[in-house]
């Protein structure tokens, strides 16, 4: 009887320690920094999702109107456009609890986060879209779906470092005229001027420095912005550690283990 509770007990604590164990296996978090200064840029929260390698935000070269969602988020910072037309995506928006108004922004110098619980198998790659403030239709996000692989083909954890996004990563929508009238977050009004340009990297033909005097819901304007090597932003995709129940597991298995062999060797003396 002794022998027979001592194995019951021990199999249970190898259920409940696996049930633990699977839930937080592929629990991970992402944390985003804006490294602009105090009178610098911010960014609207950040659209973050995982996704098998099929999900394609944009393509440069070609109008965002061909991508739903992107004129959206770079126009405004809108992410539900994007996150309903790609419903295969485990999407997540990273905001702050600091910002302005009824916008949580993340503000220069401020990190963000958030979890994100991820199947290996359809959540292998990671790729992310921000607007930046104050801006017409500037925003930041990764064009190559493949870039960043977070799971490697047998499902184990590429501890991928830091993505790094400098100034010369800041991306134009093409969709509205750089001259911040009519703008997100532009307490000056205005209306903006349409445009149906193909997106492009903004460094290849100016920079950030026409953002310089401008004015921010935040109050204030605009005193610095960053050149094309300079760091705009860092993201960080991090496992999170091993959940407190897998001590457990391991007495569980250690005992289930224990029963089955003094169970052996009790058939064999008889």
């Amino acid at each position: 009887m002794k022998q027979k509770i001592l194995q019951t007990v021990a199999t249970g604590l190898v259920a409940t320690s696996l049930m633990a164990g699977a839930a937080s296996a592929a629990d991970i978090r992402v944390t985003i920094t804006n490294h602009s200064t105090t009178d610098g840029l911010f960014l609207t929260p950040l659209l973050s999702f995982f996704h098998d390698g099929s999900v394609d935000s944009f393509d440069f070269g070609n109008p965002a109107s061909a991508h739903t969602g992107i004129e959206e988020l770079a126009e405004g910072g809108g992410t539900a456009p994007f996150i309903a037309a790609n419903p295969t995506a485990n999407a997540g928006v990273i905001t702050s609890p600091g910002g302005f108004g009824p916008a949580p922004v993340i503000d220069p110098g401020e990190t963000a986060s958030l979890m994100f619980n991820l199947d290996p198998t359809t959540d292998r790659y990671f790729s992310f879209l921000s607007m930046i403030i104050p801006s017409n239709d500037l925003f930041i996000g990764n064009e190559d779906p493949l870039a960043y692989e977070v799971f490697d083909t047998a499902g184990l954890f590429t501890n991928l470092g830091p993505i790094n996004v400098y100034g010369a990563d800041v991306w134009d929508a093409g969709t509205e005229e750089n001259n911040n009238l009519g703008a997100a977050f532009n307490p000056a009004g205005g209306s903006s001027n349409d445009e149906t340009n193909p997106i492009s990297q903004l460094f290849n033909g100016g920079d950030l420095t026409f953002l310089l005097g401008q004015g921010r819901a935040a109050g204030g304007t605009v005193g610095s912005v960053q050149g094309a090597g300079d760091l705009l932003a860092s993201i960080e995709i991090e496992a999170v550690p091993l959940p407190a129940g897998m001590p457990l597991l391991l007495a569980g298995l250690g005992a289930l283990g224990f029963a089955r062999r003094k169970q052996q060797a009790k058939s064999a003396a008889s």
